[in-house]
């Protein structure tokens, strides 16, 4: 069959306009098609973790989230009315140290727009009909805008269709889960009253549980559960939704301005597999779970950041076809915590409805995290702790190192380095959609050892291609090293502490900002690649 080389992605939602802009970012030419006629104009999912708006920043659209959107800075927690305890929310060890509350609408405006930028228009409501899994490729139908239909030949069909996948369904992969007894009532709107723009308040009462999570531009999303008793099967009004939090101990606040109102369910749900041949599935189509720690719309676009440069290598012919099994490997297990985190979550507030006076002592008291925990905590809730040390695309030699970042963790970024005398910090240095092998020369020695440049000469012959090759050194070092290597001063020592470069001298940091491989020795980076590209 003569495939066309257009990536197909299925759903133009969050995941799927990152997908695509991703794919497109990394040379993949790509087609997105959406059967719906444009982007939802409901806030849907409200917040963007720290980690989220580091890749953001790698596509230079953090600044804009950041600076419209709203940081939350502490989560205050309430029983019956009675202010119980407000944690901090501390900062983390990120260039964006706490994340933004900016509706999901729009942050697929924003996306969709860099999407544009990248020459790739979204195709409304079109849809995908059917499709049939050949030996190099998929043959697809979908329907156009105007009812007709047409075949198209695809190496890869993407599906980010959302909860109810069409491309799930078509190859015939389950969804199992349950889904939650409680329904529960939510609305976007303004709050005038004693409550502070940057504090999410979580407030349990007998009646049931009210949540105000942040929004931007000022607005709240409140969820309340339905009360018992209550067979209410339609959105609420704004009076219901008033009425509610005044029963609920917050008689001194007024809703007003609603943008939606509506009722949902929650459900928690896996699929079994992540990959079924040339087809994938990312975002909602592969996972859904509680709204509790707003971790869906932020997990469905690091699925596809993890995704798309490796279907780029294997259409480029640079690493063999398995490492598209690294997808599910590495993100179905991050889907699974997320799913078992929130639902423990959402169950302990429910709970507080239901049980006597000590019962409610003791879970009161769980719930509230202690000090020392507190940043643990925060590092999970922004995602930066996540780590893909399990998967074979990352491992290291049987060596010991007294410092630095085992393979699978996160890159962390480190400020005041200098290219060419020019101001830098490594998560801009990271930013081309490319490996970057990072070489640390020896301290206080502005001559490069022999072992290093051959390393250098050798890796850009080989591999420059798909590799950046960064060595942290001196300026006069520069003079030694082939055009194609870029020298990254270190003047304060921050970068070498950081990742130990006294003991890992080489690293391989991935597309996706994560450690795939450190060393000892500077020319052992052929051992890591005979082991991958087999």
């Amino acid at each position: 069959m003569a495939t066309n080389t257009q990536v197909l992605v299925v759903g133009g939602r969050t995941t799927g306009l990152m997908m695509a802009a991703e794919l497109a970012r990394h040379g993949v030419p790509v087609r997105v098609i959406d059967k719906s006629p444009g982007i939802d104009p409901h806030s849907r999912a409200t917040y963007l973790h720290a980690r989220t708006l580091e890749i953001f920043h790698g596509l230079g659209l953090a600044e804009e989230i950041v600076a419209r959107g709203q940081p939350l800075h502490a989560i205050s927690l309430y029983a019956n009315g009675q202010h119980v305890a407000t944690s901090p929310d501390l900062p983390v060890d990120s260039p964006f140290p706490w994340g933004a509350a900016f509706a999901q609408n729009k942050t697929e405006a924003v996306l969709e727009r860099h999407l544009n930028r990248l020459g790739v228009e979204v195709e409304r409501s079109t849809e995908l009909l059917s499709f049939q899994q050949l030996a190099d490729g998929v043959r697809a139908n979908i329907r156009k805008p105007d009812g007709s239909e047409e075949t198209v030949t695809t190496p890869w069909i993407i599906g980010c269709d959302g909860a109810h996948s069409i491309t799930r369904k078509l190859i015939d992969e389950a969804f199992p889960g349950e889904t939650d007894s409680t329904a529960y009532l939510m609305a976007d709107v303004l709050v005038d009253g004693p409550i502070k723009p940057d504090i999410a308040y979580l407030c349990m009462h007998d009646k049931g549980d009210v949540f105000f999570f942040l929004l931007d531009e000022g607005r709240r999303q409140i969820i309340a559960t339905l009360p018992k008793n209550c067979q209410q099967r339609e959105a609420p009004t704004l009076a219901e939704m008033q009425q509610l939090v005044d029963e609920r101990g917050f008689a001194n606040l007024r809703l007003y301005d609603p943008r939606w109102l509506t009722l949902y369910h929650t459900n928690y749900r896996l699929a079994p597999h992540y990959r079924q041949g040339r087809v994938f599935l990312a975002g909602d189509a592969a996972h859904i779970h509680s709204v509790i720690g707003g971790q869906g719309m932020n997990t469905g676009i690091q699925d596809a950041h993890n995704l798309a440069w490796k279907i780029a290598l294997v259409m480029r012919g640079v690493v063999p076809d398995w490492w598209l099994d690294s997808y599910e490997t590495e993100r179905r297990q991050i889907a699974a915590d997320v799913i078992a985190w929130t639902k423990k979550a959402n169950e302990q507030f429910k709970l507080f409805a239901e049980v006597g006076p000590q019962e409610r002592d003791r879970l009161l008291e769980h719930m509230v995290v202690p000090e020392c925990d507190r940043l643990k905590l925060r590092e999970h809730e922004e995602e930066i702790d996540l780590d893909y040390r399990s998967c074979q695309l990352c491992f290291e030699p049987d060596e010991h190192f007294d410092a630095g970042l085992h393979p699978g963790a996160r890159a962390p970024d480190v400020a005041a380095l200098l290219v060419a005398g020019k101001a830098y910090t490594l998560i801009e240095a990271l930013r081309n959609p490319l490996h970057h092998l990072l070489l640390f020369s020896s301290p206080n020695t502005e001559t490069l050892e022999p072992d290093l440049v051959a390393s250098v000469h050798k890796t850009l012959h080989a591999h420059g291609h798909w590799m950046e090759i960064f060595v942290v050194g001196s300026t006069k070092s520069a003079a030694q090293l082939p055009a194609g290597a870029t020298v990254l001063e270190d003047p304060r020592g921050a970068l070498r502490q950081r990742y130990g470069g006294d003991f890992a001298r080489l690293y391989l940091i991935r597309p996706d900002g994560y450690v795939a491989y450190r060393s000892r020795r500077v020319d052992s980076l052929e051992e890591y690649l005979q082991r991958v590209l087999i």
